[in-house]
């Protein structure tokens, strides 16, 4: 495996495979936090259900605008935290914020 992620384009394919696969479990876990169902959602966002599960299923691309409309649905907003490769990870909570939306950081 060592010698895969000295390929520069194979890292950057794990690094996007991490992003996606963390903003789609946050998401996850935000609609388990609120009780909210596939179907409630998709119905909140004037889509299918069949919709919401290809996404939340990486059978669909998870856009910028996509996650910005579920989470505004939610109610939610999102941070971005970046940081360096090998540093320590300030890890994200949802806290309250202002206007009775939620921040969600990633």
């Amino acid at each position: 495996m060592d010698k895969y992620l000295e390929d520069p384009e194979f890292a950057k394919l794990m690094a996007r495979g991490d992003l996606i696969m963390e903003v789609t479990e946050t998401l996850c876990e935000l609609l388990e936090n609120e009780k909210i169902t596939r179907k409630e959602l998709a119905n909140r966002l004037g889509k299918s259900k069949g919709f919401v599960s290809q996404l939340l299923g990486g059978g669909r691309n998870l856009t910028l605008r996509t996650v910005a409309d579920i989470l505004y649905v939610l109610g939610y907003k999102v941070t971005l935290t970046p940081y360096k490769e090998g540093e320590q990870r300030q890890e994200g909570d949802i806290r309250p914020h202002a206007q009775q939306t939620r921040t969600v950081a990633l």
